[in-house]
Parts: C-alpha cells; structure tokens; sequence
C-alpha cells in the first residue's frame, strides 16, 4: 500500500516512458518481450526495421471502464465493432462514446517560414469508417505496452504507476496530402507523443481511466503550444441492438440525437446522460441507461492549469464542416478561451449530435527536447452523485501523481463448477506481498480474504470472509482464522493453498464472483481492499463429469425465453444439454429425421465459444470465458443452416467417443422463432 504523497511525477518514470517512445521504433522483439510484462529499462535497440511500425489497439479491463485505446492519438473504436468503446460499466453493454482522439496545436516553423499548424488524432466522420484515415500520427513502435503495479500480475513491472498502465509512443511525422475529410495537406509540428492510460482496481478509483500524453518537442521552437481532446460522447445499449454497428431501423431506433450534456467550468468536465428526448429530464427515460459518463481536464505540467486557458467547445456533428476545415480554423478554436453550453444540443427531434473539443493552453515557449504533459480522465458514474465524487477522486490521484494507496493484490484464483455449486480455489500469494510503507512487520500488512458471488454482474454479493485471527494480524474483521479453508491442490499443476465451496445454486444460471484481498490498514491509512475486478470470474453451475446418468436438455420445454436469458436477441437465447460425456458428438433431429444441428464436444476445452448470450469474447472483457463443468453444452438454437430453430419437438443422439455408447433423447422447443435475427 503506497502513503498519499504530493511530491512530483517521479524523473525516473518519465525518463524510462521518453526512452520507450525512442526504443519502439527500433526494437520490435524487444517491445513483445515487454508488452508481456517485461521490464521496458531491459529493452534493448535491436531488430528489423521492417517490423518497427504498426497500427495497434488495446481495450483496458482493470476496473470497471472499458476503452479502447491506439497508438495513434484515437480512442475508441466508432462502433467498428461491440467490443467496448467507452463501456461503462464494463460487461453492462452501456455505451457512452463513438470515437475520441488527440488534437496538438501551435505555431512553428518550416523551411518556408512560421505556419499555425494542428496535428489531429481524429476528425469528425461517419460511424464505422476507419481511425486511420482521420489521424495525423504515426505509431513509434508496434504494439501498445502493458504494466501493472501488482505484483502477482503477469505484466508486473517497478516502472508502472496504476494496476493496468497501456504505454505507447506516436510521431506527427511524416508530411502527407490530403485525405477524405483532412482537406488540407498536413503539415507537422516535429512532436512525439508518449502516451500512457492508467487505471486502477481500487474501489475509489475504479470508475474512471486517465489518459496522460508527454508532446515532446523534436524540431524548432513552438510557440503557444495547445493540446485538446475531441471527443464524441453518444450513448445508448447495445444489447438492444440485433445487428452493430447500430441502425436507425433496428433495436431501439437510431443511437444518435440522444445525449443530455453539461459543462461544468468548476470541474472542467463535459459530462453527457443518456436522453430520448426534450423536455429536460420527464422525457428523457434515464432508465434505459443509467449511468452517466463524462471527460475532465486533470491537470498539465509544466505550470498549473489556473495558469492557462482553458476553452470548451461544441459543435453538431457535421460532415466536411468548412469552419474547421483547415489547421489555423482548428488552433483558433483550441485556443478561443470559451465555455459553450452543451445544453444548446437538445436531444430527439433537434437532431443534434455534439462534439466536444476540451482544450488547454498555450504552452509560450516548448523548446527542442522540451516536453509538455496534459492529462484527461474518462469517468463513469451510476448515477450523477458517482460521477461527481469519481470525478473529484479522479482529481485527487491527479494531485497526488496518482501515487495511489495499494491494497494486497487479489490471489490467483481457480473457478470450477458442479451440479448447484461452485468450487473455489485461490493461493496465498497476497500474504507475501509486502507493503514498503507499512508499518507492520516486515512490511506485511496481509489481514485477509473476502469472497464474492452473485446474479448481479456489477455488484455481486459478499459470500465469506476469512482473516488473520492472531496477533498483530487480527484488526479488521472476525478474526476467523484460515483453518477452516485451508486445502491444498493441485490443479494443472499449479498449486493452491486454500478451497471455498458453494452449495444450493441454481444450474444454468450465470454467476459473477470474485475473491479480494484487504490489508490492516494503520493510523493514517484504513484498511484497504483489492478490487473485484482483478479476479473477477463468470461461472455456471452444471453437473460435472460423473456427477448424474445420461445427458439431459433443460428448460424442457424451452418456451421462447430461460429465465437466464430473459429479454435477449434470439441470437443471445440459448438452452442447455447437461450431464455429457466428456468427449461426445452431439446430434440434433426433426421428427422427421432431418438433422438441424451437429457439433462435436470436448469439456476441457468448451467455453460457451458458439452461444453469444452465455459468451461474447468482443464484449465479456470483465470476466473472461465462463467457467463451465466440462460435461455441459449452450445450444443457441441456431441451426447449421443459420435459422432460428422452429417450434416443435426434437430428437437429440450423443455419442460417447470414448466408449462409443449413444444415448437419445427429446425436447420440445415452442415459439423459438417469433424475433428476427
């Protein structure tokens, strides 16, 4: 756990962050090396040119915000596809931003003479078109680096500052002509970017992400340098939506004209609320998504924010609009110094889509080498009281230079299921992660675990605590002792030192869980706890392999709807057969023998890959694959042809490849095919 401090951004961490920028372009197997968590200090300048420069995207998945960031200057994905632009809260569906990107201004020089020049990381334009034919920066490397802080994490490094750090390095280099809707030839400062997002697991910081960007000056003086961040929020569910990116004549109507949105001078936030339509806020149906979300201006360095100006612009969105057409159009817009009212765009019949241009400056004189740093967070809230206070701990971390307490980290944790249960299984490695600013001895300041579960995927139920019950261990909580969960296993060969069991849940049925870690706290710091997010978890209940005789479907009849997948696209329904052999072919049948579905079996490696509902690698990113009981199946009653099953009665075969016995069986499926596709 690391003391709230108010000294500077440490020289060591900025250094080794300018030096990445310069080794990514050189060092290709090096920066794989370290986007598997090894240390960038180690990365040696070696390797192929060739490989050097790639377009790369991460989606970040430590807390509860899920943003896709590049390494060219652009953040989210423009509804490309339904995996998180700006999600929040993450797994929730709830989405807040199309698209979202870097804006650097200033006067420079060219071999010509001076020129007012902005380099952009986005531009206004349609849904779904391409990132790279909007931005003005080059990526210095391949891939977007990954650290952590925590030390059991994969990608520890001592270089990190937040649990999840995504580090990457751009250039407004080089010089190119116009395209699409960048009308006029681009011209570059001689920048580089280092980026670097940073988020953290702690309760108090896990609805938001900051965005750090270092310009660092490679070529002649700038003068009354400005950096922005244009930003699109729109908001709506996507779980709503049968087909992506979202379309005006399917699910619920168009995504766009919707958004409510406020500037708040004080904060220096733009923050947006879902609403359907005027008036403020009766018609607005805040239900259909609650959450609110919002992008605040942190702070700079060098000098202070109140030393600048700092200018709010909105506009409609608007393709090939000519008042920002050209680079001294967009630097006078950087640098006007206003603060518009947002709420100018009404939403529903004003068909008004705004973008947002937050914005500081002007940075007088950045000389070669120099570096300027700005810093932006995106922040959710569940409500407008969370987001106000997720804001001002936002600000707060900013302050301190996000030298954030640290809790002992969340154990390594294995999930397994059985008929009506689920089988914990974690390690004790947070038991020896020491903690070099307590004052406990030798700095372990471990006081126990905490284990969650529930149907609610956002804030699932604390089930159990266990905790320290001898001295100086015993200050938080009911001093239990470990004894009772004490077990070793081995599982795949890893070994762990501690077993929880579940009984009395209902098969078939998603789970959401976690186990945390949380320390003694001490006369200036309170107990703190890891975050669920660390090792959340998503696991089914079902019979495990020799757990029944013969294979079974459930719900039987399937009447349109489970109750676990209640109010979801006919894609995302979905009905289980139970009780499988391990290694089975499993044979779908119409009365009249016409096969409608086949697929071949293997509990050790099904993970609800072919059932959207139980399962969506492009959207599940807060809790992974689901944990199933190797001898279960999620049918999506989709047939090989891809249609919708029909109503009627079936027959299904499964035969055991291993011993080659077939058992049959039916089920009845009724008004399977009353929505679309």
């Amino acid at each position: 756990m690391t003391r709230r401090s108010t000294a500077g951004f440490p020289a060591a961490a900025l250094a080794a962050v300018l030096a990445l920028a310069a080794a990514c372009a050189a060092a290709p197997q090096s920066v794989r090396a370290a986007a598997r968590g090894a240390d960038p200090a180690a990365m040696s300048a070696t390797a192929a040119a060739a490989d050097s420069i790639r377009y790369a995207v991460r989606i970040t998945g430590v807390n509860r915000v899920g943003l896709t960031v590049s390494n060219y200057g652009f953040f989210g994905n423009n509804f490309n596809s339904r995996t998180p632009s700006f999600e929040f809260p993450l797994g929730s569906g709830f989405e807040h931003m199309s698209r979202a990107g870097l804006w650097v201004g200033a006067v420079a020089v060219s071999d010509t003479g001076l020129f007012t020049g902005v380099s952009t990381g986005i531009i206004d334009d349609n849904q779904g078109t391409n990132a790279l034919s909007g931005t003005e920066f080059t990526p210095a490397g391949n891939v977007v680096l990954e650290r952590s802080r925590i030390p059991n994490n994969p990608s520890y490094s001592k270089l990190a500052i937040s649990d999840e750090d995504l580090v990457c390095a751009y250039s407004d280099e080089p010089a190119r002509g116009p395209q699409g809707y960048l009308s006029e030839a681009h011209q570059p400062l001689d920048v580089v970017v280092n980026q670097t997002t940073l988020g953290f697991s702690l309760p108090a910081a896990q609805d938001f992400e900051v965005m750090r960007f270092s310009i660092v000056n490679h070529g002649p003086p700038l003068k009354n340098l400005y950096v922005g961040f244009f930003v699109q929020l729109t908001i709506g569910n996507k779980n709503l939506y049968p087909t992506w990116p979202p379309s005006a004549t399917a699910g619920a109507g168009s995504w766009y004209y919707k958004v409510y949105a406020e500037y708040d001078t004080t904060r220096r936030m733009y923050r947006a609320h879902y609403c359907q339509s005027v008036p403020y806020p009766g018609f607005c149906n805040f239900n259909a998504v609650p959450p609110w979300s919002a992008v605040k201006l942190l702070g700079v360095h060098p000098d202070s924010v109140a030393a600048k100006v700092v200018s709010f612009n909105w506009w409609n969105h608007t393709l090939g609009d000519t008042s920002l057409a050209v680079d001294r159009q967009r630097y006078a817009r950087m640098s006007d110094g206003l603060h518009m009212d947002p709420r100018d765009c009404q939403p529903g019949a004003a068909q008004c889509s705004p973008i947002a241009m937050l914005s500081v400056g002007p940075f007088a004189q950045v000389d070669p080498g120099d570096t300027v740093t700005v810093d932006y967070a995106l922040i959710g809230g569940d409500d407008e009281t969370a987001l106000f206070k997720n804001a001002d701990f936002a600000q707060f971390a900013s302050d301190i230079n996000y030298r954030l307490p640290s809790p002992p980290p969340s154990p390594r944790l294995r999930v397994a299921a059985g008929a009506n249960r689920v089988d914990y299984y974690w390690d004790d490695s947070p038991e020896h992660t020491p903690d070099e600013t307590s004052p406990a001895p030798n700095h372990l300041d471990f006081e126990g675990y905490r284990l969650y579960l529930g149907l609610d995927r956002q804030h699932p139920q604390r089930i159990a605590q266990f905790d320290n019950a001898a001295p100086p261990g015993d200050t938080v909580g009911f001093n239990t002792g470990f004894a009772a969960v004490r077990h070793d296993t081995i599982i795949d060969g890893v070994p762990y030192q501690y077993h929880y069991a579940v009984h009395g849940l209902r098969d078939g049925f998603s789970y959401f869980g976690a186990v945390t870690s949380y320390d003694l706290g001490d006369t200036r710091v309170s107990s703190l706890e890891s975050g669920i997010s660390q090792n959340k978890f998503r696991v089914v209940p079902l019979p495990a392999p020799g757990e029944g005789e013969g294979p079974i479907v459930f719900p039987n009849p399937y009447r349109v709807e489970a109750r676990w997948d209640r109010g979801a696209q006919v894609r995302d329904h979905y009905l289980w057969f139970a009780r499988l052999p391990e290694r089975c072919m499993l044979r779908i049948y119409t009365l009249a023998g016409d096969r409608v579905f086949e697929t071949r079996f293997d509990g050790t490696t099904y993970h609800g890959q072919n059932a959207r509902g139980l399962y969506n690698p492009l959207q599940d990113l807060d809790t992974g694959p689901p944990a199933l009981s190797g001898a279960s199946f999620a049918w999506n009653m989709i047939t090989t042809q891809g249609q919708a099953l029909a109503t009627g009665l079936y027959i299904f075969s499964v035969e055991d490849l291993d011993t080659g016995r077939i058992s049959r069986g039916k089920f009845l499926v009724v008004k399977s095919d009353r929505e679309g596709l």
